[in-house]
């Protein structure tokens, strides 16, 4: 044994990473990746030790005058000997306490769910971007004026448009008047609303036989700019650097974020960042892609879910020891042996696994063949609904002036 003393280790009690279990003669039982790593640390050492949690369940932040909260508190205050949290080593957290040897380099990625590819209301207008919808109306506006201005003296206004608008709906162009005269502007009106009406066509057609996949938030930048419209979330862990570097980095983009974060008390506790945190596909989460890796490395979940490829920040993550501990330099030797026989990366692939497996245990897959439903042909009532609700206007319109005009 190289210390008879018990050593006091801090850590968080979160599902997959350290599970602290009861055990009949008061010895810890622990499991996880963090909770197996430190297992077979004190194993080889042969070292008995005790596991104390903090009561408010974070990694640490720094408070004013020097305090700290969660395992790095404890250690600042002799309250532990050493914690194993998948902690960071940063600058103010290293002027507090000491780290070993780096066992993991963890990159803040953020991970959200894919778009799903659910038939919404009115998808068919969003088969074209803004832009060229303004285009079309447009062109057809003024094509309106154009022709209304040649025909004035035979059709009306209302009558050119609503014909022009039916031949785009591959209607007869019917204008009581000698086209022969304008064949190049009726000429060029065809040709437009031909193409048109085939492109949508093709493109409705196309997108009904195989749903393109909708667009998903795939960098920072993008992230925040969904944030700033009011379209998504994002959380990270409680008690974790994510929201403070976010709102003293250099990048505006992610100092917005941060704020909004901050604001919003976008947070979630160690314990539920653990256990699935993507909850739909506006809500996305900032966390070390292990993390990710873990939850979503195996199985259907991996294709659904995207996890960015750009790194807000990277960090070392060590053991950290309170200061003047004495048996740094033991440990480190041992942390060096593991992450070079690979035990590490073959711990964090078993839970994954495992992971996967229990997820594929409790879950049922029932296919069911459903018939067509109101809410599939919600577009066509309502585009049918607003036609006759404009129908019925004009024609009550039309009422009251004959009325008022006899």
């Amino acid at each position: 044994m190289l210390n008879s003393e018990k050593w006091i280790v801090a850590a968080l009690n979160r599902s997959k990473i350290f599970e602290i279990h009861p055990s009949a003669d008061g010895s810890p039982n622990i499991s996880g990746i963090e909770g197996r790593f430190l297992e077979i640390i004190m194993t080889k050492l042969n070292q008995s030790y005790e596991i104390i949690i903090p009561k408010d369940g974070e990694f640490g932040r720094e408070l004013t005058f020097g305090n700290w909260t969660g395992v790095i508190g404890m250690l600042h205050r002799g309250e532990a000997d050493m914690a194993v949290a998948n902690l960071g080593i940063y600058e103010n957290r290293y002027r507090t306490v000491d780290f070993g040897f780096p066992y993991m380099t963890v990159g803040a990625a953020f991970g959200i769910l894919k778009q799903s590819k659910e038939w919404k209301i009115f998808t068919f207008l969003r088969l074209f971007d803004f832009s060229i919808w303004m285009s079309i109306l447009s062109s057809f506006l003024i094509s309106t004026i154009i022709i209304y201005a040649i025909l004035k003296d035979t059709e009306t206004i209302f009558n050119v448009l609503f014909t022009l608008f039916g031949n785009m709906l591959r209607q007869p162009l019917d204008l009581h008047a000698d086209m022969n005269k304008w064949k190049f502007v009726i000429g060029s009106w065809l040709v437009f609303a031909v193409i048109m009406s085939s492109i949508h066509s093709g493109t409705l057609l196309s997108f009904l036989a195989l749903p393109s996949e909708p667009k998903t938030v795939e960098t920072f930048e993008e992230l925040s700019e969904a944030v700033a419209r009011g379209t998504h979330r994002v959380y990270s862990m409680k008690g974790d650097i994510v929201i403070p570097f976010l709102m003293n980095s250099t990048d505006t983009t992610l100092q917005l974020m941060g704020k909004k974060m901050k604001q919003n008390n976008w947070l979630m506790s160690a314990e539920e960042m653990t256990k699935d945190p993507l909850k739909n596909e506006y809500s996305a989460v900032i966390a070390g892609n292990y993390l990710f890796q873990l939850l979503y490395g195996y199985g259907e979940k991996k294709s659904k879910v995207y996890i960015s490829e750009h790194m807000a920040f990277t960090a070392n993550v060590a053991l950290a020891f309170r200061k003047g501990f004495s048996c740094i330099s033991k440990l480190n030797e041992i942390v060096g042996r593991i992450m070079g026989s690979g035990i590490y990366n073959k711990l964090l692939q078993d839970e994954s696994f495992k992971c996967w497996l229990l997820q594929s245990q409790n879950k049922t897959t029932i296919e069911e063949t459903h018939s067509l439903s109101v809410k599939d042909l919600s577009d066509a009532f309502i585009l049918l609904l607003i036609g006759l609700s404009m129908s019925l206007l004009v024609f009550l319109g039309e009422i009251l002036f004959d009325h008022f005009s006899n």
